[in-house]
């Protein structure tokens, strides 16, 4: 995990009264929920530019550098939308204040920011994306030129490393949830796709996958083009009807997380597992069970 120096701004910081109000302002916003909301949206924006169903892509590291700066677009637009706040002349509109929002996914934490901004000693909100460590972090500063290094050629100056302790950190290091494509092979996922019948193509993706703790959201993109996808994950016309006589359980997080937890899994309402019976302790809960799923 990356170790940043910790913030000094507290009472008697210059920076701090300004900067605690726009801290309190966005907690009002957000509530207790600021952390996880936060985390969030950056990484549904993430993903909205990875767009792994048609690229099969799922990491930044697979964009280009022109998609990269779309993903710092794509995190505004969806920081901006949580926040609730609407765009002026900069970024977003905060206590009548105008606000920039500075995005990094790189490992080198290069903000720049414009004269506009710090002409005036405008706030900014400093926002990273850690694809490594997986972990964001979300911060507020007042952009002073003594917090920033030389200017470019368009006039824009970096945030110094030695200027972090200036940053008011509203998430430091969030640790992001295990991704939902995790460790799918995302070439043999849209060859899967190609399956006419759903049923039948949520069948084969759990035989392949099994034991694989999958995410509704990624059964949905599997099953695309059905009217009803979770209807192909039910007994009497889905999956189970095929993967049942092959001693293979379909466990739902929403219907049979407590079965799911014999077996050691542990199964959120909008997540499900294939199970194949491989020991006789399996085969007796598979024989106590199967009416049931």
């Amino acid at each position: 995990m990356r170790k940043v120096a910790p913030s000094r701004v507290e009472a008697g910081h210059p920076d701090f009264d300004i900067l605690e109000r726009f801290a309190r302002e966005i907690e009002a916003r957000l509530g207790s929920r600021l952390i996880d909301a936060f985390v969030l949206a950056m990484l549904d924006a993430i993903e909205f530019v990875l767009d792994p169903v048609r690229t099969g892509r799922t990491r930044i590291a697979d964009l280009d550098n022109v998609e990269k700066t779309f993903v710092g677009l794509k995190i505004e637009h969806y920081v901006r939308d949580l926040l609730d706040a609407p765009k002026d002349v900069r970024d977003l509109k905060l206590l009548g204040h105008d606000v920039d929002i500075k995005n990094t996914v790189s490992r080198s934490w290069s903000w720049m920011i414009p004269p506009e901004s710090y002409r005036e000693a405008e706030p900014v909100m400093l926002l990273a994306a850690d694809e490594d460590d997986r972990a964001s972090w979300m911060g507020l500063m007042l952009c002073r030129e003594e917090y920033l290094g030389a200017p470019n050629r368009d006039g824009k100056r970096g945030v110094l490393s030695g200027a972090y302790p200036n940053i008011l950190w509203l998430a430091a290091g969030v640790r992001w949830p295990k991704s939902r494509w995790d460790g799918l092979d995302m070439k043999r996922f849209r060859e899967l796709r190609q399956i006419k019948i759903g049923k039948q193509r949520a069948a084969q993706f759990f035989l392949e996958n099994d034991r694989r703790i999958t995410h509704r959201e990624v059964l949905v993109a599997l099953l695309f083009d059905q009217k009803d996808p979770m209807k192909r994950l039910r007994k009497n016309g889905g999956a189970p009807d095929l993967l049942l006589p092959r001693d293979v359980m379909l466990l739902s997080g929403r219907y049979n997380a407590p079965l799911a937890k014999r077996l050691g899994f542990t199964l959120l309402p909008e997540e499900f597992v294939a199970v194949t019976v491989q020991t006789e302790a399996e085969f007796q809960i598979f024989k106590q069970a199967k009416e049931l799923l």
